[in-house]
């Protein structure tokens, strides 16, 4: 017997039609899955976008042979997990759009778990797991090995908020640049002064920490000469975000040409103005925390500035070493990195002038 649709009484007392139930047409359900398809597509475009520009601290780019083996598997890792994510979401996808529901549909039949399927995405990715330690174990003991006799050795040293470069075979130490020769075995040695901080040169190297009171060490060996920005990778302090360095490889010619320098004292000044600038460092205070070999400023607790004009960064890393960046550096420290511990007293135009002469003359 045929059962009659209920009616809607209205608030004036008339009764209106049985209320008819919306139908779903083949447009309104094209609809929803181009919306449905159309979502993701978005997000992915976005993502895509967001990953372009100029990226100069990256692993894709290795140049060692620590570097390339993490790069290795890192692509291993991430073609399996967008294998994985396609296969998955693909079958998400049929399964919503082949067994969505109808106009018409009754209840569907129920069911209770799928014994085959529950032990296949179990055991898929366990074998996938598995795969990934396979490759993973050797590739830690491969970059933990140690430095032949012959290595270069240098030690790194973290400050608040710098990095220093000493070379204890060859009686040298600068700051915020290291150099060394390419296709030549290098030992480096990791330390910290103060705080947690972490060595990072994405194009040479993974992530090491820098730990007070404990020395790190890893091993690499430069292909490539050029120059590749590094940075601590460890939140150490207000001015964590602009702790950077670079590393500079080079031939073995020029790398003995850098450490000719590096081994003499401060140039003198080549200017009455630079002669002005040196009379104004030392009057200003400078000498209590940085070293310029040759001159009475002996300090230990900054960089050493004995050579500071042929860096080609200054302010550990964040300003290409310029005259008009130097005189912003000088004349506003805090404003150029805040939270940095240097103290400058306010200085005249032409303190600033002969200060900047001065120490762009460090060659």
């Amino acid at each position: 017997m045929h059962k009659a649709r209920p009616s809607v009484t209205r608030a004036n007392g008339d009764e209106s039609r049985p209320i008819q139930g919306r139908r779903s047409t083949p447009l309104t359900r094209n609809r929803r899955i181009y919306a449905t398809l159309l979502a993701p597509a978005l997000a992915v475009a976005v993502l895509a976008l967001a990953a372009c520009g100029v990226t100069p601290q990256t692993t894709l780019e290795p140049t060692t042979e620590a570097a390339r083996t993490a790069r290795d598997l890192l692509m291993f890792v991430f073609w399996a997990m967008v294998v994985t994510f396609v296969l998955v979401e693909g079958a998400l996808l049929y399964v919503l759009i082949r067994f969505r529901r109808r106009s018409g549909d009754g209840i569907p039949a129920q069911t209770h778990g799928n014994t085959p399927l529950e032990i296949g995405w179990t055991i898929a990715p366990a074998i996938l797991v598995v795969v990934i330690v396979v490759l993973t174990v050797p590739a830690i003991f491969s970059n933990a090995r140690a430095a032949g006799p012959d290595a270069l050795k240098v030690r790194a040293i973290g400050h608040q908020w710098w990095f220093e470069f000493q070379y204890p075979d060859l009686g040298v130490t600068t700051a915020n640049e290291l150099h060394l020769p390419v296709n030549r075995e290098v030992e480096i040695q990791l330390e910290s002064n103060d705080v947690l901080h972490s060595f990072w040169v994405p194009s040479l190297r993974g992530k090491l920490d820098m730990v007070p009171g404990r020395e790190n060490k890893f091993t690499i060996k430069p292909e490539v000469t050029g120059t590749f920005p590094g940075q601590c990778a460890e939140f150490c302090g207000t001015a964590h975000a602009l702790m950077k360095f670079h590393v500079v490889v080079e031939t073995q010619a020029e790398f003995n040409a850098w450490l000719q320098n590096e081994r003499t004292d401060r140039v003198a000044p080549a200017s009455e103005l630079a002669s002005e600038g040196e009379a104004n460092l030392t009057l200003g205070g400078c000498v209590a925390c940085h070293t310029i070999r040759g001159t009475d400023s002996a300090g230990i607790l900054g960089p050493d500035l004995t050579h500071m004009g042929s860096r080609k960064y200054i302010a550990a890393g964040i300003l290409e070493n310029t005259p008009e960046n130097m005189r912003a550096w000088l004349s506003d420290p805090q404003g150029v990195k805040p939270g940095n511990t240097m103290v400058i007293p306010e200085l005249t135009t032409e303190q600033l002038d002969s200060l900047v002469a001065y120490l762009q003359g460090l060659k």
